[in-house]
């Protein structure tokens, strides 16, 4: 376990993670790359779930990096069980962020289901895994850009074949109108969702509405609220599903 980085500047307080994985030696390796860091340092680790759980009420880290299949309590639970206590309680924290391997693709959307901010595959680039670490605790949504169109496509196409998944409705009536929960946002919110599905960052849809990246943050957060999410890579489930983005339009990629 690290000892907190002294830094500079108005907040000096590093980002408090938690890595959990029932494989000591994965565990380590991801301690090691992230205290290699000035800003982030390893709290604690855990090999399960329920370990987890209790060391985020003892710790109380700002992230949580979370594998899926693990004996006693596996992430899902987990991570449901962090998120749900963190909506009680009206707060953001710890963030989940789940290490998955392709192999898991059926828990993939599980997972952003219970609430996880995000996922990356466990042999992602260290320098994404620190980006996406700082981009979880800023409030983004984060997942491996080389791999979420193709993961959330099979996915969906996996639940299709078990009959697990929704239906999907369609996105708008003949005049327009979006049925549903979707039905819901406004016309610049409704604009936000579609690209913000085809993989614009906040910059880049600040960029083609002309408006602040400040604006666009408030009509995302607007956009959660409505549909009852917690993150934007679970806006992109939904965006998914309803049919508003059709596998293999375009690239998913986040801030």
């Amino acid at each position: 376990m690290a000892a907190a980085a002294e830094l500079t500047g108005p907040d000096t307080s590093p980002i408090r993670i938690l890595v959990v994985d029932d494989q000591g030696v994965i565990r380590m390796g991801l301690a090691m790359i992230l205290d290699h860091e000035p800003d982030l340092t390893t709290v604690a680790q855990a090999g399960d779930g329920e370990e987890a759980l209790r060391l985020v009420d003892q710790y109380d880290p700002d992230v949580v990096l979370m594998d899926i299949r693990m004996p006693v309590m596996d992430g899902l639970v987990a991570t449901e069980r962090i998120t749900t206590a963190n909506k009680a309680a009206g707060r953001s924290r710890p963030a989940v962020l789940v290490l998955t391997t392709f192999d898991d693709e059926a828990y993939v959307l599980s997972a952003v289901r219970a609430g996880a901010s995000g996922f990356l595959l466990k042999d992602t680039d260290p320098d994404l895994l620190v980006s996406a670490v700082r981009a979880v605790h800023r409030g983004d949504s984060l997942v491996d850009p080389a791999s979420t169109r193709v993961l959330l496509e099979r996915c969906m196409e996996l639940e299709r074949q078990v009959g697990g998944g929704a239906a999907e409705p369609a996105p708008a009536q003949p005049d327009g109108r979006w049925t549903g929960s979707l039905g819901q946002l406004s016309e610049r919110e409704r604009e936000i969702l579609v690209w913000m599905a085809r993989g614009l960052s906040n910059r880049d849809l600040a960029t083609k509405l002309f408006v602040s990246e400040t604006t666009v943050k408030t009509h995302v957060s607007s956009v959660l609220s409505k549909l009852g999410l917690s993150s934007r890579v679970q806006a992109v489930v939904v965006a998914y599903e309803a049919g508003v983005v059709r596998p293999g339009e375009a690239e998913v990629r986040w801030d």
